[in-house]
């Protein structure tokens, strides 16, 4: 059986052997940088290979709540099983090393998302969510005044997200607590604070 060989087969065999590793959907974006890494250079030739893996059924795309992500089929792990050691074993070896090194930076774009829109009276809207199975289970919209803030956000987003997701459930969710006592955590480098003091 010769499904792969040469050429744009063992790219596409790269492809397949890239998400065999990841273990998880990965987006088009990220598997174009682990391709790019090993001498893949053409995002449209790469594309293409998604479609014909996809017509093949050996891959299939998941639409998530802002991004398409890829995971292989059964049939593709068939494939893979069947064919991986068709790629040289330095080139599986450094696919390794880089998913390895990847695969938390790829599960956090994955699961950190979001989504920001500028508006006519000058303002911009962000969406900052943590997606599991396309779907969002923590969600936050901001009005923020400028770009330069929105893209602070959404830096901070991708640093806080989990911290900011468990001090809000335990503070909605902690049945010890009354209501003075629930408080939102923030760091002093994160949002300006005014010298209020608070007098009990």
């Amino acid at each position: 059986m010769t499904f792969f060989s040469n050429g744009e087969d063992r790219e596409k065999l790269s492809v397949l052997y890239v998400l065999k590793l990841a273990g998880i959907p990965l987006s088009k974006e990220q598997i174009a940088t682990v391709m790019f890494e090993h001498g893949y250079e053409n995002y449209i030739t790469l594309s293409e290979l998604l479609i014909e893996l996809e017509g093949n059924a050996c891959i299939a795309t998941i639409p998530s709540y802002r991004i398409q992500t890829v995971v292989l089929t059964r049939r593709g792990e068939e494939i893979i099983g069947l064919f991986e050691k068709n790629l040289p074993l330095s080139l599986r070896n450094a696919i390794s090393v880089q998913i390895s090194s990847s695969i938390e930076d790829f599960r956090r774009e994955n699961t950190a998302q979001m989504e920001s829109r500028f508006h006519s009276e000058g303002n911009f809207s962000t969406r900052l969510s943590l997606v599991e199975n396309g779907e969002p289970f923590f969600e936050i919209t901001l009005k923020l005044p400028s770009a330069k803030y929105t893209r602070i956000a959404e830096k901070r987003w991708n640093e806080l997200n989990k911290e900011l997701y468990f001090n809000t459930l335990l503070a909605l969710t902690n049945e010890d607590a009354d209501e003075t006592s629930a408080t939102v955590c923030a760091s002093e480098e994160t949002i300006p604070t005014t010298d209020i003091e608070v007098k009990k």
